[in-house]
């Protein structure tokens, strides 16, 4: 995924200052998830261990689905 591109959408769907608000908030909230999920007893023994993940790229699409949903 292109990120700058899928920024580019959200700030034309919200505008530039509540696109980075609403992509910061949903970062955050990958980074908090990728560790509750690592600190997790037991999860890394079921799944084969630890991936790395791109929490920014995740964010920018979990933002933009939601832009892609209102007219």
């Amino acid at each position: 995924m292109d990120k700058k591109a899928t920024m580019k959408k959200i700030t034309e769907k919200v505008g530039r200052e509540k696109a980075i608000d609403l992509v910061m908030q949903a970062y955050n909230t990958e980074l908090l998830t990728t560790l509750l999920n690592r600190l997790e007893e037991g999860k890394a023994k079921m799944i084969g261990g630890y991936k790395r993940r791109d929490q920014l790229d995740d964010a920018l699409e979990r933002v933009l689905a939601v832009c892609d949903l209102t007219p």
